[in-house]
């Protein structure tokens, strides 16, 4: 077990989570997939944005992980997608942003909206912690939406 911020990590913590990673790196995108699995999220891997607007129109997680460059290939139509969804559920897909450019900051690119930004490498146990963290707060406003 590990612990961060006082939190554990352990098997189990992430039940029941939905996560999309969409990555072109397939290590980046095992490994990812590896990590949350082990902590029980349901976890569904797209190597392009592509296969990741496929995935979409059968799966619908609750967060994705996503790289921020594709060759020849932009995530705005990806998130042009989400934004439909979200419209027609109502539900807010949180996305984290990695990326392994180390000059290109969230600063550089602010048509993307997106709650993290990640440099890799990165740590995992943040990684998961800041997983955690968004669909908690996603399920706290479902939750007071509801009441």
């Amino acid at each position: 077990m590990n612990f961060v911020n006082g939190f554990c990590l352990g098997v189990g913590i992430l039940k029941g989570v939905q996560v999309l990673v969409v990555d072109n790196d397939r290590d980046s995108r095992d490994l990812y997939a590896f990590l949350l699995k082990d902590l029980s999220a349901n976890v569904v891997t797209a190597g392009s944005v592509n296969e990741a607007l496929e995935i979409l129109n059968c799966f619908t997680p609750n967060i994705i992980v996503c790289e921020i460059r594709f060759f020849g290939e932009t995530i705005y139509t990806l998130l042009n997608t989400l934004s439909a969804m979200e419209a027609d559920s109502g539900n807010h897909i949180p996305i984290i942003v990695t990326s392994t450019s180390t000059t290109g900051t969230h600063d550089q690119i602010p048509d993307v909206e997106f709650e993290q930004y990640l440099l890799k490498p990165f740590d995992l146990d943040k990684f998961v912690c800041i997983i955690r963290n968004l669909v908690q707060e996603e399920r706290r406003k479902i939750f007071a939406t509801m009441y």
